[in-house]
């Protein structure tokens, strides 16, 4: 058996226990199991692994309008950060210069740039060194952007996610 089997059985053992020890018509508020499972340690990460949950909720403010991010990685060694995109529905990135190269897939939503329109499962490879004109989405769109560290993350602190 798994430990995620075990805990699951456990959760289940421990639910069962508090509803029979309860009176007959009062079982435990949903509440109560969310609560009694925050006091449980979570697993021990390994060495070298860094875990980032949707729950966690850490956006930033971009400075395009419209648009927000969540530093995913960044990778100093070689020279790359992975980041998720949010963009509003019109939102409009401009022109810009690539000192490195960029790939973005798209998760949700549609990207509209070099006269094509993007969905989701789109790919976009754009080689160091090249200019990029204006990007915008008509109906909003969350995306994975993989670039060099240098054009879009500029350190402000020492609590930058490295990976």
């Amino acid at each position: 058996m798994s430990d995620d089997e075990d805990q699951i059985e456990f959760e289940d053992a421990l639910v069962i226990a508090l509803a029979r020890a309860a009176d007959a018509g009062a079982l435990p508020a949903p509440e109560v199991k969310t609560r009694l499972l925050a006091t449980l340690v979570a697993p021990r990460v390994p060495d070298g692994f860094t875990f980032r949950f949707a729950a966690d909720g850490d956006w930033l403010s971009h400075p395009v309008p419209g648009i927000r991010m969540q530093v995913l990685s960044v990778n100093r060694e070689a020279g790359y950060a992975m980041l998720l995109l949010d963009a509003a529905p019109g939102a409009r990135f401009p022109a810009h210069h690539h000192t490195g190269a960029e790939e973005c897939f798209v998760l949700s939503g549609d990207v509209n740039t070099c006269n094509r329109r993007m969905h989701a499962g789109d790919f976009l490879h754009a080689d160091a060194d090249t200019d990029h004109r204006e990007l915008w989405t008509d109906e909003g769109a969350r995306v994975i952007l993989v670039v060099s560290a240098e054009d879009y993350i500029r350190p402000t602190s020492s609590e930058d996610v490295d990976a």
